[in-house]
């Protein structure tokens, strides 16, 4: 764990702010690059607290999400990554609510004045048998972890991209690596998962931060751990995992370039090499 005291600007400090999602968090970076994309982006009107009984408040979601805003910066410039652009794949969570009416019967008016005025979000009114307090109680999605996390902006989840508009794993790791010594967090988690259609390999990382003070005091864990499929493959340090596939493929199509010889001929020579047998593209 380490102490720090965050130095933020004027200019975005949220403080005293009505948040919306035009609300500047950095250079060209809004509370909407947090929310998803258009037409599927978060309504900050439609976020509830974590009792689901109000709203939540936008002032500590807009601090916590102004740490990451200076993390989507931390890359700006770096050489390394200027050919793949960081994006935000999964910002603040809205979880689908639903609510169930709860009416309490009362023998008079005053009564059930009384007890709704003592329980926060109920009303009373006369019902078909007297009178009544009504409380919505929330049934519905109720998250925990990382999902909990991101309705707060907590975590979010980061996706570099290449020109080929596709997640670039070995990029994403030398991405984290660089994070892990330069910014500020509880938890870097880097994700790796074949869950997509194709099988092929993809990656993501996953940033934690600790709930951000009004005074931008804060103590951090700088844990790390990778992922594999939703699986814990190492912690405390960072794993490469490599697509194999992806890789052979590659080798057979660069020397193919290099020598000039057709496919089945670099084919032949590396199977006879490494005894594997590729898949000609």
């Amino acid at each position: 764990m380490a102490y720090k005291q965050n130095l933020v600007s004027t200019k975005y400090d949220p403080e005293g702010k009505i948040i919306t999602s035009k609300t500047p968090l950095g250079p060209g970076i809004t509370m909407a690059k947090f929310l998803g994309a258009r037409g599927s982006r978060t309504q900050l009107g439609k976020l509830y607290n974590k009792g689901f009984d109000g709203p939540p408040d936008f002032q500590q979601i807009a601090r916590n999400l102004l740490m990451h805003a200076n993390l989507l910066q931390s890359i700006i410039g770096k050489a390394e990554f200027s050919q793949h652009r960081l994006t935000v794949s999964e910002g603040i969570y809205e979880p689908n609510p639903r609510f169930e009416v709860i009416e309490v019967p009362f023998p008079s008016e005053n009564l059930a004045g009384a007890a709704a005025g003592l329980i926060k979000g109920a009303s009373y009114g006369k019902g078909k048998d007297g009178w009544v307090v009504t409380k919505p109680s929330y049934v519905g999605e109720k998250p925990s972890g990382i999902l909990e996390q991101r309705r707060t902006g907590e975590a979010v989840v980061y996706q570099l991209i290449d020109k080929n508009g596709k997640t670039d794993p070995r990029k994403t790791f030398d991405l984290a690596v660089y994070w892990k010594d330069y910014i500020d967090y509880d938890m870097l988690t880097l994700d790796y998962d074949t869950y997509d259609v194709s099988g092929a390999l993809t990656c993501q990382i996953v940033i934690e931060i600790p709930a951000i003070p009004e005074d931008y005091d804060v103590t951090y864990k700088y844990d790390i751990q990778t992922l594999f499929n939703g699986q814990l493959q190492t912690a405390n340090e960072l794993l490469e995992i490599i697509d194999e596939e992806s890789e052979e493929s590659t080798l057979v199509k660069d020397v193919t370039r290099s020598l000039g010889n057709t496919a089945n001929e670099v084919q032949e020579s590396i199977n006879n090499l490494f005894d594997i047998d590729l898949d000609i593209i």
